[in-house]
C-alpha cells in the first residue's frame, strides 16, 4: 500500500534496495517473484514512493545476500507508523521536509553536526531557541513561532532517550560569539553547552578562528547515521524555507570525510570546554 506521504527513509531505503539487487544481477521481475506480488509494486518500493513491511524486506534482504546482522539498520528505515511521536499532533502545522527530519532523529543511532556560527538546535536553551525563532524582533511570540520553538525543544527528547542519540558536534567558535538574544540569554546558554557536553553520548568540539580557512566551507551540515552495520546514511542542508536531503552514498561520503578533516583541525572536547567557560566567565564578568 502507498505511503501518502512518502519520506526520505523509504527513498534512502529504496535507493539500497535497487543498489542490492542490481548488485546480484537480479531483475525487477525476480524480486517481485520473491514477494509473490506485481512488479509495480517493487518499483514503487525503490522509488519510495511506498513503503515495505518487515517481514517482506527480510525476504529481499535474504535474496540479497545481506545478514542479519545487517537488517537493524535496513529495518529502522522502513519504518511507517509514527508510534505516537510527539510531534503528531502537530502534523498538520509542520511542512514534510521538517517531520522527515524529526523521523530521522527519532530512528538513527549516531548524529554528526557542523555549524559554524550558532548553537545547533539540539543544544540550544528555550531563551536562546526563543530568539533565533524571532531573528531578532522583539515583543510575544505568534502561533507559529511558539509551535517551532516547542518543535525545537521536544526534539532533544534524542538526547535522554532510553538509548541515547550518539552526537558528535563541531562548532565555529562564531557560535560562542554570537550574542544571541543578549549577555543573560548567552551565558545561561553557553553553561547548557558545558552540561551538554558532559554527557556521555555528546561529543562538542570548537573550531576556532585561528584555524583559518577549514575543509568544506561555511555550509553547516548534519550526518544521520542508521544502526550499524548498515552503514546507511543522510546528510541534511538546511536553507531558508525547508531542508535538502543527500541520499546518495558518493555525496554522503563526501561530507563524511569534511567532518573527519574538520575534528582533526578543531578543538579537543577538553579544550573546547575551556574556551566555552572562558567565555561564560567573561560574559559574567562584564
Amino acid at each position: 500500500m502507498a505511503d501518502r506521504r512518502p519520506t526520505v527513509r523509504q527513498r534512502v531505503l529504496g535507493r539500497n534496495l535497487k543498489n542490492l539487487r542490481e548488485s546480484k544481477g537480479l531483475l525487477l521481475e525476480d524480486a517481485a517473484a520473491v514477494l509473490d506480488c506485481h512488479i509495480a509494486k517493487i518499483s514503487r518500493i525503490e522509488l519510495g514512493h511506498s513503503g515495505v513491511r518487515s517481514a517482506e524486506l527480510k525476504e529481499l534482504l535474504r535474496t540479497y545476500g545481506v545478514t542479519e546482522d545487517e537488517w537493524p539498520g535496513f529495518l529502522a528505515l522502513a519504518k511507517t507508523d509514527r508510534k505516537r511521536r510527539w510531534s503528531r499532533d502537530l502534523e498538520d502545522k509542520l511542512p514534510t521536509d521538517f517531520l522527515d527530519l524529526i523521523g530521522l532523529e527519532a530512528d538513527v543511532s549516531t548524529l554528526r553536526i557542523f555549524h559554524p556560527s550558532m548553537v545547533v538546535g539540539l543544544f540550544q536553551t528555550e531563551d536562546y531557541a526563543t530568539s533565533v525563532i524571532q531573528g531578532g524582533r522583539v515583543g510575544p511570540l505568534d502561533d507559529e513561532r511558539r509551535t517551532k520553538v516547542r518543535v525545537r525543544l521536544e526534539r532533544q527528547r534524542v538526547l535522554t532517550r532510553e538509548v541515547p542519540l550518539e552526537v558528535r558536534a563541531v562548532l565555529g567558535e562564531g557560535a560562542l560569539r554570537q550574542m544571541v538574544g543578549g549577555a543573560d540569554v548567552m551565558r545561561t546558554q553557553l553553561l547548557h553547552l558545558v552540561e551538554v557536553a558532559q554527557m556521555p553520548t555528546v561529543t562538542i568540539q570548537v573550531l576556532p578562528f585561528s584555524a583559518g580557512a577549514y575543509p568544506g566551507g561555511p555550509l553547516p551540515f548534519l550526518i544521520y547515521g542508521f544502526p550499524p552495520p548498515s552503514g546507511l546514511e543522510v546528510v541534511t542542508l538546511e536553507y531558508l524555507t525547508g531542508h535538502l536531503y543527500l541520499e546518495n552514498p558518493d555525496e554522503t561520503d563526501h561530507f563524511a570525510r569534511v567532518f573527519e578533516e574538520l575534528r582533526a583541525v578543531a578543538l579537543s572536547p577538553l579544550e573546547s570546554q575551556a574556551l566555552m567557560n572562558d567565555y561564560t566567565d567573561r560574559l559574567t564578568s562584564s
